[in-house]
């Protein structure tokens, strides 16, 4: 312990021995007073020698006992807020109408149920209907818990073919690697897990409960491997419809404005929603963390935290001023320069970068830690206008 040790400790060694001699003097109830005061001594001792480790085990939540994906609160017996399309379902205008042959796996949120149908709202932002027998019911909590276990997560590979996002000199697409991240991300929140804190380590364990329902807008189990055209109003209302934790879209960055000494990690937020700024700024700090044990030429932009909003002041971006729920874009590196573009290319940065997310969605759950000041809000006025999704076509 040496030069570590506290004064408190040299303080409480004083206290043992005025006791001690004391006790000689005493009666036995004052004895006895003073050995309960040397014994409440020798814990206050321990606090403060060891006090990291022991007041979180003695304070702190105590590890949870680890259970399997889809874990709700008792009683609760869920209710359908998505659905997955199997081979031969069928999507229609019309609840009664004929519906067209569409491609199995596509994941659509649910706004109502009747005559044997879900209503959906498929990838493209149009509303139809799909036969209950012809899809596989997601259900999600009706009420959500305070753990892991009662969250739910969406999450969000940004862009998908034809828009490919930004694509590298180098030519690897934004749009696979964020599918790529998101899916390890999911495979992260489908079980219970283990974190170093010091190390930032992510391990099968027992400490973190798996997510109630962890799900993602466009899977790579589905077709073209997943890399397929999503509508922005479909992102938020998938988010929506399963009353979401947390809705995290994983991007990489272009344009960037000046070199820096570690990673340019930053997160868009919302305006409106309060959460969203803590939930940027907990992507930020964990995703940044991670990277940083990567060598590259970084690069960056003015801010790691911004909230864009239009000219009458609401969010700019449609994923977020759609969103009820938090929900917030995290730029992980800049795929535009050719030095991050080869770590980005590499399963471990990708790992990296999953693990990164997986932290901060923990720390949003179990904590009320805000590791970066609420942005103030940026007008932006893009030289392009938004992509037209009238062209945009469902799987089949």
């Amino acid at each position: 312990m040496g030069e570590h040790e506290t004064s408190a400790a040299t303080h409480y060694r004083a206290l043992f021995a005025l006791g001690h001699r004391s006790a000689v003097l005493c009666s036995p109830a004052v004895s006895l007073v003073l050995r309960s005061t040397r014994l409440v001594a020798v814990v206050v001792v321990a606090l403060v020698l060891f006090g990291g480790l022991f007041a979180w085990r003695l304070f702190g939540e105590p590890p949870p006992e680890a259970g399997p994906a889809g874990t709700f609160l008792p009683g609760d017996q869920g209710r359908v807020g998505y659905v997955v399309t199997r081979e031969g379902t069928t999507l229609s205008p019309e609840l009664e109408g004929t519906g067209d042959l569409i491609a199995a796996g596509l994941i659509f949120p649910v706004s109502a149920e009747a005559s044997g149908a879900f209503e959906v709202l498929d990838n493209c932002n149009r509303t139809g209907w799909v036969a209950v027998e012809d899809v596989d019911a997601g259900v999600v909590p009706t009420a959500k818990g305070e753990d892991m276990a009662g969250s739910v997560f969406v999450i969000d590979p940004g862009h998908g073919a034809p828009d490919l996002g930004a694509v590298g000199p180098g030519g690897l697409t934004e749009a696979k690697a964020n599918i790529d991240v998101s899916s390890r991300v999911i495979e992260l929140l489908s079980d219970s897990r283990d974190i170093d804190w010091v190390s930032g380590s992510v391990t099968r364990g027992t400490t973190y409960h798996a997510a109630a329902v962890a799900i993602s807008t466009r899977s790579a189990d589905g077709p073209n491997g997943g890399d397929y055209e999503l509508g922005l109003t479909f992102r938020a209302e998938l988010g929506n419809a399963v009353d979401a934790t947390a809705l995290v879209s994983i991007h990489h960055n272009t344009q960037p404005t000046h070199n820096t000494e570690g990673p340019g990690t930053s997160a868009f937020v919302s305006v409106d929603n309060e959460e969203s700024p803590r939930l940027g700024g907990l992507l930020v700090d964990e995703v940044r963390r991670s990277l940083s044990g990567f060598e590259a030429d970084w690069v960056g932009g003015n801010s790691s935290l911004v909230a864009r909003v239009d000219e009458n002041g609401e969010d700019y971006y449609s994923i977020l001023a759609g969103s009820d729920i938090p929900a917030a874009i995290i730029e992980g590196a800049y795929i535009s320069n050719p030095s991050e573009e080869e770590l980005i290319a590499t399963d471990p940065f990708r790992q990296a970068y999953a693990e990164g997310v997986y932290r901060a969605l923990v720390r949003f759950v179990l904590t009320d830690d805000y590791p970066i000041p609420q942005p103030e809000p940026e007008l932006f006025d893009p030289d392009a206008p938004p992509r037209s999704m009238d062209d945009c076509v469902t799987p089949r």
